[in-house]
C-alpha cells in the first residue's frame, strides 16, 4: 500500500469519499480511483490543521455522496451527460474532493492553505467561495507553474 493512502486510511473511511453504488460494486479496489497526490494533500490538511474533514455521508444518513470520486452513473454527472453537456471533472478523475469540517468554515480551511501553501506537498487548485460557499473543494490539476491556483465555475 502506498504511503499517501495509508495515512489518508488514518482518516477516512472509503465508504467516505465514494457513492454507495462504487462502494458496492468495487468494494476496497475502489481505491484505485484517487490519485495519491490527492490523498497527500488532504493529509496534509488534516494533519497541519487538527480539524476533523467531512466528504460524504451517506452512511451516517447524510445528504453528501457526491463530494469524492464521482462515476458516470452519479447524478451529477449522468444528468450533465444525458443533457449533452461536456463535463470532464477532477472528481471524476480521483483527483478532486470536496470538504467541510465541523470545526472550521469552508473559507477558513481556504485561508489555512493559503497561508501554509509553501508547505503543501503537490500543487493545488481551490475553488473560490463564490462558487463554493460551504465547502472547500480541493483538486490536483493543477498545470501552471504556481503551487496554488483558485477558481470559480
Amino acid at each position: 500500500m502506498n504511503e499517501a493512502l495509508k495515512s489518508f486510511k488514518k482518516y477516512f473511511d472509503l465508504r467516505e469519499v465514494v457513492r454507495q453504488a462504487v462502494y458496492v460494486r468495487y468494494g476496497q479496489q475502489a481505491w484505485q480511483f484517487f490519485d495519491p497526490r490527492l490523498l497527500a494533500v488532504v493529509v496534509w490538511v488534516r494533519e497541519g490543521t487538527g480539524w476533523s474533514l467531512v466528504c460524504n455521508n451517506w452512511t451516517k444518513g447524510g445528504k453528501f455522496d457526491e463530494r469524492g470520486f464521482r462515476d458516470n452513473l452519479s447524478p451529477l454527472v449522468l444528468t450533465k451527460t444525458l443533457k449533452g453537456i461536456l463535463y470532464a471533472s477532477a472528481h471524476e478523475r480521483g483527483m478532486a474532493i470536496d470538504l467541510s469540517s465541523p470545526d472550521a468554515t469552508a473559507e477558513q480551511i481556504r485561508q489555512w492553505i493559503r497561508d501554509n501553501i509553501d508547505e503543501c506537498p503537490f500543487p493545488i487548485r481551490l475553488e473560490k467561495r463564490e462558487s463554493a460557499p460551504t465547502w472547500c473543494h480541493i483538486d490536483v490539476c493543477n498545470m501552471s507553474d504556481k503551487k496554488l491556483v483558485e477558481f470559480a465555475v
